[in-house]
């Protein structure tokens, strides 16, 4: 399973008594206390990511919820090349159509996500590539999805998670069928790809685990990879910063603010394209870990709203129904109390506002009053 796979909200009745405290449900476009109203007073656009059966099967509530708060939609995997190649030879755009759609009726722009990973594919995909026509499918598909929607995306994250350094591999590069087939002149490929069938389109590489105390190599992979690509001209023009945050593991906050400077000495815009928080390893009641939860948002958005001038602000789990909860075998994600049910929503799985909502409403506002003073 997909780790960004969201599960489908079923609840039937939901209370919704408790958001009239900030943010009714069903919330006015010109609400001054949404986190998009929030955020537009800083210049910032804010996204989520939802699939289409998330905004089909729940709640009229939920889908207000969206609509109401965010500017941007990423869809969690119906523009990837799993959703979108069923075979070699077929595309199926069914499900980004809608959400293209759906985006466009709310007022709000869709981000392309992605065009370009070493998994998330189709298992066609691996049998067929080779050294000989890898690029040339590569570049086909790009061509083809990026071609489609040209002029109509807000951006693309054209490769995604390009460093793992856990494979091994030089560079610490993710390990994968392009990798294998191409080498990290994959990347090369694919922006210049999608530079020629869509050159207005905002193009982004997806980086993930450059936040935390622990990820000092990966940071160092991430820039070395940068100043490789933008001195061969290759037309990057943008960094997503994923930030899936681990409660138990610290912000280094100086290391991250030398990350983020030195890319914008690149010249490279930052996004924050997938922020949630992981609370496996909180324990406590239900109250508690939402707390413990809602202090981290504060605490990262703190950190890194001053330095990065992000114009982008994308959160990955708007409930606390989650990916998350798929993965309760996989050790980071694993439970002591052997629960399955992660926290990391702005609302909870009854559609009510958390804490955490209120943190990062309250973060983004005192950003805005800090800009206003400077």
């Amino acid at each position: 399973m997909d780790r960004r796979a969201l599960l489908s909200v079923t609840a039937a009745t939901m209370g919704l008594a408790a958001l009239d405290c900030i943010a009714p449900m069903r919330l006015r476009a010109d609400s001054p206390r949404t986190l998009k109203s929030l955020a537009a007073a800083c210049g910032i656009k804010t996204g989520v990511a939802c699939s289409k059966t998330s905004l089909e099967q729940s709640p009229a509530a939920f889908v207000d919820f969206v609509t109401g708060n965010f500017t941007l939609l990423t869809p969690e995997g119906e523009l990837k090349w799993s959703a979108l190649r069923p075979t070699q030879h077929e595309y199926d755009f069914a499900k980004s159509d809608w959400l293209l759609d759906f985006t466009s009726q709310h007022g709000m722009a869709l981000r392309g996500h992605n065009l370009c990973w070493n998994t998330g594919n189709p298992p066609w995909l691996e049998a067929v590539l080779t050294q000989s026509n890898a690029e040339k499918i590569l570049t086909d598909h790009i061509a083809t999805v990026t071609g489609r929607y040209a002029g109509k995306l807000d951006s693309w994250d054209v490769v995604n998670e390009p460093i793992a350094i856990w494979f091994n591999k030089p560079g610490g590069y993710y390990d994968g069928p392009w990798l294998r087939t191409l080498g990290p002149e994959y990347i090369d490929i694919a922006f210049h790809a999608a530079a020629a069938a869509d050159p207005h389109c905002l193009r982004v590489i997806n980086v993930h685990h450059v936040e935390q105390g622990r990820d000092a190599e990966t940071r160092n992979a991430c820039l070395k990879m940068l100043e490789s690509l933008l001195k061969r001209n290759v037309p990057v023009q943008a960094l997503g910063i994923e930030s899936h945050l681990d409660c138990d593991l610290t912000i280094d906050q100086g290391e991250l603010d030398k990350f983020i400077a030195s890319v914008q000495k690149m010249g490279l815009q930052i996004l924050i394209t997938e922020l949630d928080i992981n609370d496996s390893k909180v324990n406590g009641s239900d109250q508690h870990r939402d707390q413990v939860v809602a202090d981290y948002y504060r605490r990262y958005l703190d950190v890194v709203l001053p330095v990065a001038n992000i114009d982008r602000l994308i959160f990955w789990a708007p409930m606390d129904r989650s990916w998350m909860d798929y993965m309760c075998n996989a050790p980071r994600w694993q439970r002591s109390d052997g629960k399955c049910n992660h926290r990391p929503g702005l609302i909870d799985s009854s559609l009510q506002i958390k804490q955490s909502y209120q943190a990062v409403a309250a973060a983004i506002e005192q950003h805005g009053r800090h800009r206003l003073q400077a």
